[in-house]
């Protein structure tokens, strides 16, 4: 019989924390958007602040580590793939990722969030 693996959960306090915290990064971020005059760059450090937001936003309805982690892992991709977009001057990655992400935070989380708590058929 294989014993199934469970992620301890996280608190609320913690992330409510987190959420706060990577807000307050994005919200620098973009206020420091204005320091480079060359648009690639500008155009990454907003992307990076976009990044942090929706992990900041994400974390409200993540329960376990395991979904914390998965956040972090997806941050980091989406940071690398905007700087690989914003640098290389990939118009088509860089929208992309401007719009996927917060659609995942925002729309796609809770709603997966809220669909878990509800007993079909049962």
């Amino acid at each position: 019989m294989a014993a199934e693996r469970v992620s301890p959960p996280v608190p609320k306090a913690v992330a409510g924390f987190l959420f706060l915290l990577f807000w307050a990064v994005a919200i620098v971020a973009w206020c420091l958007v204005n320091v480079s005059n060359e648009p690639g760059p500008r155009g990454l450090i907003a992307d990076i602040g976009i990044v942090f937001a929706c992990a900041g936003t994400a974390g409200l309805f993540v329960a376990t580590r395991a979904g914390f982690t998965a956040i972090l892992v997806l941050s980091v991709v989406g940071a690398a793939l905007f700087v690989l977009g914003d640098l290389a001057q990939a118009h088509l990655l860089v929208y992309f990722l401007r719009i996927m992400g917060p659609v995942i935070a925002a729309v796609i989380l809770p709603t997966l969030k809220l669909v878990s708590g509800i007993r079909v058929l049962s």
